[in-house]
């Protein structure tokens, strides 16, 4: 075995340093036919990888040796780039007398030098077969792939001398994956949502306890004024269809909390009644109560220079809950030089009240939707946005800064923000595209995170991303799956 390896690498090496066809006008490999057939790669009991290598040989003409001639013919697989060779088992034919010799050598001797063996030998002479079936296995290697086939020929006379040498270069084998990538469009449960609110800060001046309204008391008509200016516009605007007004009271934390609470909501009830008195439909409005705002006022402390970081602030931060909150108020009014910022810049803003108009706009045509997506996509469901971008189509560029005011109307629709960021993709925009979708869960927008990884080569990230998406519900990702499975079957 020890020879026969020595003397294919010697066979290799000398036909390659030869031109095709030196030394002979009509060489064997131009008298056979080869007809190659596939080159594929398949995986053997043990989940191996193996080439396999099949050639249809049959003679142009008579299938004749020089009887004088013992010929060799190796298949060899050449890497891309030539720099490695895969040689398969040779194919081997004798002519008359050449073969009578080998066998009288091998009788004599037991193995003679001039044949090859292990080797798929061709008969030859009137009773050979029209077409032999060569057929070949070997291990597989990644540098196969984009390859050729190329046979190189060697032809020893009577006496075990070197004839000659010849090589014919075959078709390319084993093409490089070519993987096709999906990432779709998705549409918003919510696309055709037109619901919307405007949420308002009723600052109303009061006499200490009470809940009544004075208009007259301090800045009251303004504030009262801007109230039912702000409900008349949405009710009387043909744009909208006002669905309904809740009003909520805030408190500062200051004094019994179920007081506070009990203030707040009268308060905001006692709006809600001056609101109905102006005319506006009872059955519109609704009261949510009242609470004390110790959200607010944490917020609000850790925003002031003079005593954002405060001991007794945080002191109260970390013991506040839903069942203590009128002992951490005297922790706080104990400290006298704090309660008397608190009484001055934190406690005030607190005390307010809430109101909220619930309404529909109407619904656009898409002509209509384009005058309104630049300078009111507030106006425009999600559905009505994208009806834009169709009506430009998407070579438009104008198609994707829709897109993109879309998702920045929507931000937190998943589908909208990732639409957005496909249509980047698509346009080349690679890296705006990944800042759009980095950290989302969104089933759609990880399968992308792994057509991205996957584009560059970064096949275990690609993985772990279709992955979670295909769990997540993505068909895409399940397709990308398979498609990555075909890529790391040639590494």
């Amino acid at each position: 075995m020890k020879r026969f390896t020595a003397y294919i690498t010697m066979m290799l090496l000398s036909a390659a340093a030869l031109a095709p066809g030196a030394g002979a006008q009509d060489t064997y490999l131009e008298q056979i036919d080869w007809r190659p057939g596939e080159v594929r790669v398949v995986r053997d009991s043990a989940g191996v990888r193996q080439t396999v290598l099949e050639i249809g040989i049959s003679w142009k003409d008579t299938p004749w040796a020089d009887p004088r001639h013992a010929v060799d013919i190796v298949p060899v697989l050449v890497s891309a780039d030539s720099s490695e060779v895969f040689p398969f088992t040779p194919i081997h034919f004798e002519g008359r007398a050449r073969a009578r010799l080998i066998e009288r050598e091998r009788v004599l001797n037991g193995d003679s030098l001039t044949s090859v063996s292990p080797a798929v030998v061709i008969p030859t002479g009137k009773n050979a077969p029209g077409t032999v079936l060569y057929s070949a296995v070997r291990p597989y290697d990644p540098a196969m792939l984009e390859g050729h086939l190329e046979l190189y020929c060697t032809v020893h006379g009577c006496a075990g001398c070197l004839e000659y040498r010849d090589t014919l270069v075959l078709n390319g084998v084993l093409p490089r994956y070519m993987p096709s990538w999906t990432a779709e469009w998705t549409q918003s449960p919510d696309g055709d949502n037109k619901h919307r609110k405007n949420s308002y800060v009723a600052r109303l001046d009061y006499h200490v306890n009470s809940a009544d309204i004075s208009p007259r008391y301090r800045n009251n008509a303004e504030a009262l004024d801007g109230i039912l200016t702000s409900v008349r516009t949405a009710m009387n605007d043909t744009l909208y269809t006002v669905r309904g007004l809740s009003f909520h009271g805030w408190a500062s934390p200051d004094g019994p909390e179920d007081f506070n609470a009990s203030l707040a909501a009268r308060r905001a009830s006692s709006l809600a009644d001056y609101i109905i008195g102006m005319g506006i439909d009872e059955d519109l409005c609704t009261v949510e109560g009242g609470a004390e705002d110790w959200d607010g006022f944490f917020a609000a402390v850790d925003a002031h220079p003079a005593i954002a970081g405060n001991p007794t602030v945080a002191r109260v931060r970390s013991a506040l809950t839903a069942s203590n909150r009128d002992s951490c108020e005297r922790l706080l009014r104990a400290d006298r030089e704090l309660f008397e910022v608190l009484r001055e810049d934190i406690l005030p803003p607190l005390r307010r009240i809430e109101y909220v108009i619930g309404y529909d706009i109407r619904n656009f045509s898409p002509e209509e939707a384009e005058d309104l997506w630049q300078e009111h996509p507030e106006w425009l469901s999600i559905n009505e946005l994208n009806s834009v971008a169709a009506l430009y189509g998407p070579d438009d560029p104008r198609s994707l800064e829709v897109l993109l005011t879309a998702a920045r109307t929507y931000p937190a629709d998943p589908s909208t923000v990732y639409n957005a960021a496909l249509a980047l993709y698509r346009a080349g925009r690679t890296d705006e595209c990944l800042s759009m979708i980095s950290g989302s869960s969104y089933p759609a927008s990880v399968n992308l995170l792994g057509v991205i990884h996957a584009s560059r080569g970064q096949y275990d990230s690609a993985m772990e991303a279709f992955r979670t998406a295909a769990e997540g519900g993505s068909s895409d990702a399940v397709a990308n799956l398979r498609e990555l499975e075909n890529i790391l079957e040639q590494l």
